[in-house]
């Protein structure tokens, strides 16, 4: 055991006789001897009231405030190594372990792979976009019209339903909302709580500026066999990735399941949302009361949707796996500023464009604060990879893996893991509030001086901050712009002042979202999930790994649909199975967006054994 290690050891276990009451004056006489013994127990009676009171007071700091400063020696005598990130069991279903001849199939046969990707270049090539103001499927016509932007998902219905005939003839297909699909597979046991498969079908637009940054057409749907350094083949297109290839798994795990004559025990839901990339409102927003007044809140054995998309490698010998199991909340904010207008021979000294130009520096020379909360997921996964990556020349030193261990009771080593995941753009807002202007939009004319500006911000709210938190500090920020410039401002349409030089209206667009709850880890659920995550990793993905891969519950940075659905189930993983690491790497709205080939298999042999698995357990 390394010094560290032992460090880390309980009280009891470093000195087996530490608190224990012992007293080394002789009795004299019988009295001496009673009242000797009094005292004793009187003594052991304060010294366990006051650890018990310490012990409680430690509790509190765990669950409600994990920054609060405590000492070392109750600090470790709670930490229990053995309960951090336990590997659990790789879970195989007992149809494979009879005749694993599918998932060998699934994933070795070249007949397989192509009409797998021939599918899912199929839906690629359909542009299902959403935009921030297609407004609802119920205001418009269906057309037929190319351009028109919800024809486009009647098509891509119609691709659906010709790709997978027998899906569709065996499941029960409903719309909601027009666009909005659910498929239900009813299973033998209504005593069963249901499984529910999400994703959904629209993407995000291309920037036409951007066209010639793309290595083949967006809309293509290309699969380029040119292996990576790491041998691996990719199919391009938007969308590929987010999320129509856990779409198309879907459908091919569900008809694989069916060509086999299975009869599922749990009924299986499938929920397709439509407008997921602008919020969700007109898509899993109507779904999901479709599906809770169906079956009722707390429902659902498990509910699956996209997220989670990347593994990380340790030393080249073991795949870590990052399913979300927790996501950060969001709101969008607009501001727009108006002032008067003019010739622009004689400007101010600053524009409406320049005033606005001076709120955005404002705003992102002052980032939010730092956070880190010992409900965060991102604790979790930091923690799985400081117990299990141990190698000499390894991520973590050994002050960084006590603090890792201690960040969730300790404040001096908290900041410190905060200081460690602000180095790095794709983890330092897992402890942050992100800010990002995407949207802005202002004058008409060259020589016209700008009379309206208007930005949009997205942000994205990290566990124990809350979209209150979020509209104060903006607010505060042109708070002081406005008075650097004398204008007035005001939130959501409250008055403004007229004696003022312009004005800023500052209105949040579409539902916010607070951060969401955080999926237990340590329930049957669970273990299924992780199971079968190991199963596929270890038999087909990284088969040649000395050492059992793992299953790390983290954050998801991003949102989902499964907003709406947080009142079927506690049990929501966000997981669509994916070798690379992270979104940067797939090019997820962005250009290049791709999908490697052995996760497009890799979804579908997930599904297809996660479903076989969930239904042998039949404890609830």
């Amino acid at each position: 055991m390394s010094p560290q290690s032992e460090n880390l050891l309980p009280l009891s276990e470093k000195n087996p006789d530490a608190g224990r009451f012992e007293s080394t004056v002789k009795p004299t006489n019988n009295r001496f001897k009673y009242l000797k013994a009094v005292v004793a127990l009187l003594l052991v009676l304060l010294f366990v009231a006051f650890k018990s009171t310490l012990l409680q007071t430690h509790t509190s700091c765990i669950t409600t405030e994990p920054h609060s400063i405590i000492s070392p020696s109750i600090q470790h005598e709670d930490l229990n190594l053995s309960k951090i990130c336990p590997l659990g069991e790789t879970l195989r279903p007992k149809s494979f372990l009879l005749d694993n001849s599918t998932l060998e199939y699934i994933f070795h046969s070249e007949t397989f792979r192509v009409d797998s990707l021939k599918k899912l270049s199929g839906a690629v090539k359909i542009p299902t976009i959403s935009t921030d103001d297609m407004g609802s499927p119920l205001d418009s016509a269906e057309s037929d019209s190319d351009t028109d932007v919800w024809n486009n998902f009647v098509r891509f219905h119609w691709f659906l339903e010709s790709q997978f005939p027998e899906l569709y003839d065996s499941l029960k297909v409903e719309k909601v909302n027009k666009f909005g699909l659910l498929l239900t597979w009813q299973g033998s046991n209504p005593q069963l709580k249901p499984l529910l498969l999400m994703a959904h079908q629209d993407v995000v637009p291309v920037d036409e500026h951007t066209l010639d940054q793309w290595k083949y057409p967006p809309f293509q749907g290309t699969w380029d066999k040119d292996q990576d350094a790491e041998g691996e083949t990719y199919l391009y297109g938007r969308g590929s990735s987010d999320c129509k290839a856990l779409v198309i798994g879907y459908f091919q795990a569900i008809t694989k399941l069916l060509e086999e004559e299975f009869e599922p025990s749990r009924t299986i839901v499938i929920s397709l949302g439509f407008d997921e990339e602008i919020g969700g409102v007109n898509g899993a927003g109507e779904l999901s009361k479709v599906v809770l007044d169906r079956y009722g809140p707390d429902s659902f054995f498990a509910i699956l949707d996209e997220g989670g998309s990347s593994m990380e490698i340790i030393n080249k010998e073991r795949a870590v796996a990052l399913p979300s199991i927790g996501e950060k909340g969001s709101v969008n904010l607009e501001i727009g500023l108006t002032t008067a207008g003019g010739h622009s021979s004689v400007p101010p000294d600053h524009t409406n464009i320049g005033i606005m130009a001076d709120l955005i520096t404002l705003i992102e020379s002052t980032p939010f604060g730092t956070l880190l909360k010992s409900d965060n997921p991102t604790l979790n996964y930091l923690q799985c990879l400081a117990k299990y990556d141990t190698a000499e020349n390894g991520e973590f030193d050994d002050q960084l893996r006590s603090d890792i261990f201690n960040a969730g009771v300790d404040d001096e080593s908290n900041a410190r893991v905060i200081e460690y995941l602000s180095k790095d753009r794709a983890l330092k807002y897992s402890v942050r509030t992100s800010q990002a202007i995407d949207v802005i939009h202002g004058g008409v004319k060259s020589n016209a001086l700008p009379e309206f500006t208007k930005l949009v911000i997205n942000f994205r709210i990290p566990l124990g901050a809350t979209v209150q938190d979020t509209i104060d500090k903006i607010v505060g920020n042109v708070k002081t712009i406005s008075e650097k410039y004398d204008l007035s401002y005001s939130f959501n349409s409250e008055s403004s002042s007229s004696d003022k030089k312009g004005h800023f209206q500052i209105q949040t667009l579409g539902s916010p979202l607070e951060p969401a709850h955080t999926s237990p880890i340590d329930n049957i659920s669970y273990d299924l999930f992780r199971g079968t995550i190991k199963h596929i990793i270890s038999d087909y993905i990284y088969p040649s790994f000395p050492q059992e891969p793992i299953v790390a519950g983290n954050l998801n940075t991003g949102n989902t649909d499964t907003r709406y659905y947080t009142a079927l189930s506690e049990n929501i993983y966000r997981f669509k199975f994916s070798t690379l690491n992270g979104l940067l790497e797939g090019g997820t709205h962005s250009v290049n967006e791709r999908v490697r080939v052995k996760d497009v298999l890799g979804v579908i042999g997930f599904v297809y054994e996660f479903v076989r698995i969930v239904d042998e357990f039949e404890g609830y």
